[in-house]
C-alpha cells in the first residue's frame, strides 16, 4: 500500500471522526496489501469501533520497521584531580544537617570557614549544594570556592547549575546565565577592576537588557572614578532600568559629574537659618534630572510629589558636603533639623546619602537616631539599619557598639535598648568582649526576672546565637542553664544548641 493511499485513507478517517459517525456513513476500505487486509476485515456494522481500529492500524503500520534516530553523544572529559583536601566526616555531617534544614541559617558561616581553611565539599553533598545555589543566588559566591574540581565538573554537566561555570570565564561569557555572568564579573572585578569593566564593554552591545543590568550591578565591586566614563555612556541607554542602574552607581561616586550636578541642584534648596534648617521644594523635574536617575514615579505620600523628588536628589549628595557648607558637625546638624517641619525628609535623605557614600562619621551619629525613631520614620526599617551598620569597618563597628553599651549602661537590656536594636539587625560576627557583655546582660535580666513574659525577645534572641563568639558556647551553657525561667526553656535550649553547633562546626572544619 503506497504512502499516498495511506494518507488519503487517514484523511477520510479524520473527516469522519470530526463530523461524527452518526451523521455520516463511514466506508472503510483499502487496496489489497498487508495493511489493507487488516482494515478490510474490520466489522463495518460497528462504525465507531472500526474507525478507531483502522486509525490504530495505520498508526502502527507507519511506525513499523522505522529505525531510531542515531545520536552521537559527545564524549565527556573526566574530572581533573582535586587540589584541595576534602572536609572530614564530621564536617560532612554538619553540612548534610544544614542542607536538610537543621541549623540552615549557619550555612553561610560553614561555607566561609571552609573556604578560609582551604577545604572542599565532599562529593555526596555536591548535588544538593549546587541545587541550593540555584535557588538562593546570594549563596553562590560563597559556594564556588568550596566546590573543588569535581564540583565544577559536575556543574558543567547541568545547565541549571551554570552559575558555577563562572570559574571558566570564557565559557560563562559565551553561554552563561545572568547570575553566572554577574558572579564571574564580580570575581574579575575583585582581582582587576579595569579588566572587569573592559570585559563588560566588549559584550555590552550584544548582551540582553537583563544581562547588562546584572553586570552593571557587579561593577559595584571595585567601583571608582575610572568607571565613570562607561557609566556616563550607560545613562543614554534606551532602557530605563539600565539608565537607573548606572545612575545609582554614579551616585555612589562623590566626585562624579552626576554627584556634582546634584550638589548644584540641592544646595540652593536647603538653608540653615537661625539654628534651624529650611527647605524650598524643587519646582520641576527636567529631562536632565530624570537622566540622572531621579524617578517621578517614586512618590511618598509623607512628602508629596516635590518632596519625594528632593528626597531622591538629597540621597545623591555626599553628606560631608553639609559639614563643609555650614561648618557644622553631623551631630550639630541633627540638632538643627529637630525644629524643622521637614525633619523626616532630611533625616531619611541623609541616611540614604550616608549609605550611598559609606560615610562612617555620619553613620555613627545617625544609627542611634534611627534606632530611637525606628518604627516611626522609615518604610524599609530593617533594611536601613542593616545598611547603616554595613558602612562601618568591622573593627570600628565593634568599638561603636561598646561605646553605646557604656553610654546606656543603666538602661534595661531589652528590645528598646539601642545596642539590642543594632545587634538584632547586624550581620557581622561579634568579638569576645561584646559577646561576654551580652551574656552577662542576659544573665542579669533572668536573675531580676525582667524578661519573664517578654515573648517578643524569645524569637529575637535566636539571632544573637548566629553572631556571638562561638568559643563561648560552654561558658554560655554554664552561665545561663540554671537561671532562665521555665517558660524560656525551649527558647534558651535552641539558643545554646545553635551556639554549640557553630563551635563544633568550626572545630571540625579546622581539624
Amino acid at each position: 500500500m503506497g504512502k499516498l493511499a495511506i494518507m488519503d485513507l487517514w484523511q477520510n478517517l479524520v473527516s469522519a471522526a470530526l463530523v461524527g459517525t452518526e451523521r455520516q456513513t463511514v466506508t472503510i476500505s483499502a487496496p489489497d496489501s498487508p495493511l489493507g487486509k487488516v482494515i478490510n476485515r474490520l466489522d463495518s456494522q460497528d462504525c465507531e469501533g472500526s474507525l478507531l481500529a483502522a486509525a490504530g492500524a495505520i498508526a502502527l503500520y507507519q511506525k513499523a520497521g522505522k529505525l531510531s534516530t542515531a545520536k552521537t553523544l559527545s564524549s565527556i572529559e573526566p574530572c581533573s584531580l582535586e587540589d584541595l583536601p576534602c572536609c572530614n566526616s564530621l564536617a560532612v555531617q554538619h553540612l548534610s544537617m544544614m542542607l536538610n534544614g537543621e541549623h540552615n541559617q549557619v550555612l553561610p558561616e560553614w561555607l566561609t570557614v571552609a573556604a578560609t581553611v582551604g577545604k572542599r565539599v565532599s562529593p555526596q553533598c555536591l548535588p544538593e549544594l549546587l541545587a541550593l545555589g540555584k535557588r538562593k543566588n546570594y549563596l553562590q559566591s560563597a559556594i564556588l570556592p568550596v566546590l573543588g574540581k569535581r564540583g565544577l565538573w559536575l556543574a558543567a554537566q547541568n545547565p541549571e547549575w551554570n552559575y558555577a561555570t563562572s570559574e571558566n570565564t570564557d565559557l560563562v561569557w559565551e553561554n552563561g546565565s545572568c547570575d553566572g555572568k554577574k558572579l564571574a564579573l564580580t570575581k574579575l572585578r575583585q582581582q582587576d577592576p579595569a579588566a572587569g569593566r573592559k570585559r563588560l564593554e566588549a559584550t555590552w552591545q550584544v548582551n540582553s537588557v537583563d544581562e547588562n543590568v546584572a553586570c552593571l550591578q557587579a561593577l559595584e565591586t571595585g567601583l571608582s572614578l575610572e568607571d565613570e566614563p562607561f557609566l556616563n555612556s550607560a545613562l543614554a541607554h534606551r532602557r530605563k532600568v539600565v539608565r537607573d542602574t548606572a545612575a545609582k552607581l554614579l551616585a555612589r561616586l562623590s566626585a562624579s559629574q552626576l554627584c556634582q550636578r546634584m550638589i548644584q541642584r540641592v544646595l540652593p534648596l536647603i538653608q540653615l537659618q537661625a539654628g534651624t534648617i529650611e527647605i524650598t521644594l524643587p519646582t520641576d523635574c527636567s529631562q536632565d534630572i530624570i537622566r540622572d536617575g531621579i524617578d517621578q514615579s517614586q512618590y511618598s505620600s509623607s512628602f508629596g510629589e516635590k518632596g519625594s523628588l528632593l528626597l531622591q536628589m538629597l540621597a545623591c549628595v555626599p553628606p560631608s558636603i553639609w559639614n563643609q557648607h555650614w561648618q557644622k558637625s553631623p551631630a550639630e546638624l541633627l540638632l538643627a533639623v529637630e525644629a524643622s517641619e521637614w525633619n523626616k525628609l532630611l533625616i531619611e535623605g541623609w541616611v540614604k546619602a550616608t549609605i550611598n557614600h559609606q560615610d562612617v562619621a555620619w553613620a555613627q551619629v545617625l544609627l542611634p537616631v534611627c534606632s530611637s525613631i525606628y518604627y516611626e520614620h522609615f518604610q524599609y526599617r530593617e533594611q536601613i539599619i542593616t545598611q547603616l551598620l554595613s558602612v562601618f569597618p568591622h573593627n570600628r563597628l565593634n568599638e561603636f557598639i561598646l561605646e553605646l553599651f557604656a553610654e546606656s549602661e543603666k538602661q534595661a537590656f531589652n528590645s528598646q535598648h539601642p545596642v539590642w536594636r543594632l545587634l538584632n539587625h547586624s550581620h557581622h560576627y561579634w568579638d569576645a568582649e561584646i559577646s561576654n557583655l551580652v551574656l552577662s546582660k542576659i544573665q542579669e535580666n533572668f536573675q531580676e526576672h525582667n524578661w519573664q513574659h517578654d515573648w517578643q525577645l524569645q524569637e529575637q534572641i535566636q539571632h544573637f546565637a548566629l553572631y556571638m563568639e562561638p568559643s563561648l558556647a560552654h561558658q554560655a551553657n554554664t552561665t545561663l542553664s540554671t537561671v532562665f525561667p521555665r517558660n524560656w526553656q525551649e527558647t534558651m535550649n535552641r539558643f545554646l544548641a545553635r551556639l554549640q553547633f557553630r563551635w563544633e562546626m568550626i572545630q571540625a572544619l579546622q581539624d
